[in-house]
């Protein structure tokens, strides 16, 4: 029952914090100011058990239970100031996030880096509930640790405010503070089922915008199939024999094939995005150049790691026009 109104009133400290820091860059130093603490469930039950002691001793009169119940208090207090200092000075620094597609965990990585000369023990991040293994970290030295986010629709995912966390010393308390950096992660289209067979490269010179089919060696002639385009069928043998014939090239260079939206009629936005991003990645396994054809977006015939990363995030970013009228 106390699941709703906690959340809320945890969602109104964290805003209300973001206002007093305001945003952050994509390296933060934790100073004393933005660090809060507060008593973790077994740090509760510890108070309680001291104040129940309180009472026994007053109501005894003990010395003993007196000078017990002040140990345990001033050891609770010791521990909440070691907390609170244990992330003074930690250095937050985001290092990337590579790009997924759709429907895959996102990775944001972060280096913890400690300037002091004392280690910093136990430190974590959190997030919606998720919360990265402790690691301490050793005077000048950095540790790296990752935020998993679980994506759902293509374009620039940004990451929402995280917590730097830790319980070291005691778990009796838990010091933390809230990051509001402005990291982002490219989340491409789910690529579509297999099947599909790419494109064949129409042969028109400039057409797309300056895509054209790469030069390739002239080899020979074989009996042509139905899928063959028809620029490839060599029509002089036709006549000649007629029987078809098409050209073959040497695989010394590959054809450059053309991706188009406009050669998936019929399909929704989201639906030919997918399509295009299967054919880019089937493109790639057989290190064929290809390039891409967009509304209002054209990238010319390459390959290799680079390319293929420009004609998904061309996917990913793509917004269709807006039509008027």
């Amino acid at each position: 029952m106390l699941t709703a109104p906690t959340a809320w009133m945890r969602d109104g400290a964290a805003r209300w914090a973001e206002r007093r820091h305001g945003p952050d860059g994509l390296s933060v130093i934790l100073e004393r100011r933005r660090i809060y603490i507060l008593p973790s469930r077994f740090g509760i039950t510890f108070g309680i058990t001291i104040f129940a002691m309180l009472l026994g001793a007053l109501n005894y009169g003990f010395s003993l239970a007196f000078a017990l119940t002040f140990l345990l208090a001033g050891l609770g207090i010791s521990i909440m100031r070691h907390c609170h200092n244990n992330l003074r000075g930690t250095r937050i620094r985001f290092l990337n996030a590579q790009p997924v597609f759709a429907g895959e965990p996102a990775e944001f990585r972060f280096a913890l880096s400690n300037d002091a000369t004392a280690t910093r023990y136990e430190i974590g991040l959190r997030q919606n509930g998720r919360e990265t293994p402790p690691e301490d970290v050793p005077p000048g030295q950095t540790r790296v640790e990752a935020i998993t986010v679980q994506t759902h629709d293509r374009g620039p995912l940004a990451l929402e405010r995280f917590m730097v966390t830790t319980r070291y010393p005691g778990n009796l308390f838990k010091a933390w503070s809230w990051v509001n950096m402005r990291a982002s992660c490219i989340v491409y289209p789910r690529p579509a089922q297999r099947g599909r067979p790419l494109p064949q490269d129409t042969g028109d010179e400039g057409q797309h915008g300056g895509l054209a089919r790469g030069d390739a060696d002239f080899v020979g002639l074989a009996t042509a199939s139905p899928s063959d385009p028809p620029n490839r069928i060599a029509w002089k043998a036709f006549a000649r024999s007629d029987e078809l014939m098409t050209k073959q090239f040497s695989a010394g260079e590959r054809e450059a094939r053309v991706l188009s939206w406009d050669a998936l009629t019929g399909l929704e936005t989201e639906a030919r995005l997918s399509q295009l991003t299967r054919w880019c990645l089937d493109a790639a396994e057989q290190d064929l150049p290809i390039g891409l054809a967009l509304p209002g977006t054209v990238l010319p015939t390459g390959r290799g790691h680079k390319h293929l990363h420009d004609c998904l995030r061309a996917l990913a970013l793509f917004q269709e026009p807006t039509r008027h009228g």
